[in-house]
């Protein structure tokens, strides 16, 4: 069986009610703009969010990532996908 993109790392579900915060922009002091809900995460490479993201939020910005208790890391955005319900749900690879 074959995929059209394999995935390079393992994915895993977040425990229930983890959160993550996202500072749009890379630089400075991390002050989160919104929180999302995590779909998906990888430690390694990145993770799948799921929240209002403002439409000024593009593929290929760089944002600073905030899961659950960990420290903030550096992440682009790598792809987004809107829903019926409003809500956005957006790819993030770590940089760092």
């Amino acid at each position: 069986m074959t995929s059209e993109h394999p995935r390079r790392h393992l994915r895993f579900k977040p425990d229930p009610l983890e959160y993550a915060q996202v500072a749009l922009g890379g630089a400075g002091d991390f002050k989160p703009d919104l929180v999302a809900l995590i779909v998906e995460e990888s430690p390694v490479s990145g993770c799948s969010l799921i929240a209002h993201v403002p439409d000024s939020l593009d593929v290929g910005d760089q944002c600073r990532v905030k899961i659950g208790h960990l420290a903030p890391v550096l992440a682009e955005v790598a792809w987004k996908k809107p829903s019926d319900s409003g809500l956005t749900r957006i790819g993030f690879s770590f940089l760092e």
